[in-house]
C-alpha cells in the first residue's frame, strides 16, 4: 500500500501523465481455447477479491484450466446463426452466441467476440461473431472485464487490483500486467501497448516499464466505469455522465452529462459513443459536434431487475449495474442475461 500511495502522490505531483456462468447451460462442454489439455479446476487465487497493493510481479496463475467434474463444468449449446436481418432493417437484437446468467464486461477483436463469464466455471469466453461454438480463453473466478488487441487479451480482477494479460493464441496460463488504483474495472487497450482501466475514481494506465504497477492518468474522476478509446482519446463514464481526454493528460471535457447513475461500460467507433441503459435501450451519443442532438437509441435489450450483478464497481456503491457494450464497424454487441446470450444490433 506504501508503494502504492508513493506512485499515486508522485503521480498528482507530476499532474497529467503520459504516460475494457456459464452455469445451467446445455450440450456439450465449450472447449478450452488454444487446445490446452488440461482438466483441473479454475484458479481460485484471491476468491475474496483482495490483492496486495504493492506492485505486482510477473509469474504464473494456472487458471486456464477447465473444470471437468460432472455436473459442475460450463457447458455450451452450439453456435448460433445470424438472423436474416444482415441489412440492418430491424432493431431486434440478434443472437451471437449462449451464455449463463451472469455477465460481465464485454470486447470484441477480429472475427471474435469476448466476454467475462461469472459463477461456477467463469471466465473469458470468446466466440465467432457470425455465430459458432465459444471457447474459454481463460478460467478466472474473480475477472470482471476483458479487452483485446492484436496480441494479447487482458482481464481486470475488480477489487482483486490487477490486471492480467495472456497471448491470444497462447495455452499458457494468464500472468499479472499490472496493479491499479485501490481496484481495476473496465479495461480499453490504447496505442503503443498501454492499456487503461477505471479504479477508484481514477483513470490510470499501465505497464508502467520499471514494475508491475500502473499510473494515475486521471484523477478525482468519482464514480469511474467504462472506458473506451478511439485513436489518442480517451472516453469514460462517471457520475458526472461521459468524459473525453486523450493519451497526453489533456484536461477531460465533458461528452454528455445528462445520464446520471445510467451509463456503466462504453464503446466507440470515433463517430459515436455507446451504451446500455438500465432498462435495456443501447444508446449511441454523436461525436464531433458542437451541440450534439440527443442519444439515438440503437435497439433494445431484453433485460429486467435481476438480470446482471448489482454495481458498475463489484461492491455496488454507485447504484448501477454491470451493463457493457462493444462496437465494430457495424454492429454493436451486448448481453441479453435474461435471455442468456450476446446479441448484436446494426449500428445504424
Amino acid at each position: 500500500m506504501r508503494r502504492w500511495c508513493a506512485a499515486l502522490g508522485a503521480m498528482l505531483t507530476a499532474s497529467c501523465l503520459l504516460t475494457t456462468s456459464l452455469d445451467g447451460l446445455e450440450g456439450p462442454p465449450l472447449s478450452l481455447d488454444a487446445g490446452t489439455p488440461d482438466a483441473g479446476t479454475p484458479d481460485a487465487a484471491t476468491p475474496d477479491g483482495s490483492a496486495p497493493d504493492s506492485a505486482v510481479s510477473e509469474g504464473g496463475s494456472d487458471a486456464n484450466a477447465l473444470d471437468g467434474g460432472a455436473g459442475d463444468g460450463p457447458l455450451f449449446d452450439g453456435s448460433i446463426a445470424d438472423s436474416d436481418a444482415e441489412d440492418g432493417a430491424t432493431k431486434e437484437p440478434i443472437p451471437v452466441a449462449s451464455t449463463g446468467d451472469v455477465v460481465r464486461g464485454i470486447a470484441e477483436h477480429g472475427t471474435d467476440v469476448y466476454w467475462v463469464q461469472g459463477g461456477p466455471g467463469a471466465g473469458i469466453v470468446r466466440a465467432p461473431k457470425l455465430g459458432g461454438p465459444a471457447a474459454f480463453v481463460q478460467m478466472a473466478a474473480d475477472a470482471f472485464d476483458v479487452a483485446v488487441d492484436d496480441e494479447y487479451v487482458y482481464w481486470s480482477t475488480g477489487k482483486g487490483n490487477e490486471v492480467f494479460r495472456k497471448g491470444s493464441a497462447s495455452a499458457a496460463p494468464g500472468a499479472p500486467l499490472f496493479s491499479g488504483a485501490r481496484e481495476t474495472l473496465y479495461l480499453a487497450t490504447g496505442t503503443a501497448g498501454r492499456v487503461y482501466a477505471t479504479g477508484w475514481d481514477f483513470v490510470v494506465v499501465g505497464p508502467r516499464g520499471d514494475s508491475g504497477m500502473s499510473l494515475v492518468h486521471y484523477s478525482s474522476q468519482m464514480g469511474s466505469a467504462g472506458i473506451a478509446t478511439s485513436a489518442s482519446d480517451i472516453f469514460w463514464s462517471s457520475a458526472a455522465g461521459i468524459l473525453r481526454g486523450n493519451e497526453s493528460g489533456q484536461a477531460p471535457q465533458s461528452v454528455y452529462g445528462n445520464a446520471t447513475g445510467e451509463i456503466a461500460g462504453i464503446a466507440t467507433d470515433g463517430q459515436e459513443v455507446y451504451w446500455m441503459a438500465p432498462d435495456g435501450a443501447v444508446r449511441a451519443l454523436s461525436l464531433g459536434i458542437p451541440v450534439p442532438p440527443p442519444p439515438r437509441e440503437v435497439c433494445r435489450a431484453s433485460v429486467d431487475g435481476a438480470d446482471a450483478e448489482a454495481g458498475a464497481r463489484p461492491d455496488g456503491t454507485d447504484g448501477s449495474r454491470v451493463l457493457d457494450v462493444a462496437v465494430d464497424d457495424q454492429w454493436v454487441y451486448f448481453a441479453e442475461p435474461a435471455r442468456r446470450r450476446i446479441s448484436k444490433c446494426p449500428k445504424r
